[in-house]
């Protein structure tokens, strides 16, 4: 994969791709559908850590400890470290797709 060069874009155009990006994530209807297409899109390890970084937010909306969470998934205290800084002073993208997946429950 070749890598990114965020300044070659203005962050304009770096959020008119997000807004792109997620029209084609809305569009997708089924969960089989979403899935197989970030297949497609990513490879395994990114996957892998979108996905952790989700489980952390939710770990650490639940209370569990650092410890706790570095063990159960494998990750640094630093990931944690900066999961927790987005998910307590972030724009709230962590808080409300939690929200949406516990109402969902």
């Amino acid at each position: 994969m070749s890598r990114y060069v965020h300044k070659k874009f203005s962050p304009d155009e770096q959020d008119r791709f997000l807004e792109y990006f997620c029209e084609v994530l809305q569009k997708l209807k089924s969960v089989k559908e979403k899935k197989y297409f970030l297949k497609d899109l990513l490879n395994r390890g990114e996957r892998l850590m979108i996905a952790r970084r989700f489980k952390i937010a939710e770990l650490l909306e639940r209370g569990t400890t650092y410890d706790e969470i570095a063990k159960s998934l494998q990750v640094s205290r630093g990931t944690i470290a900066r999961v927790e800084k987005l998910l307590n002073f972030g724009r709230d993208g962590y808080k409300n797709a939690i929200n949406k997946i516990n109402n969902k429950k």
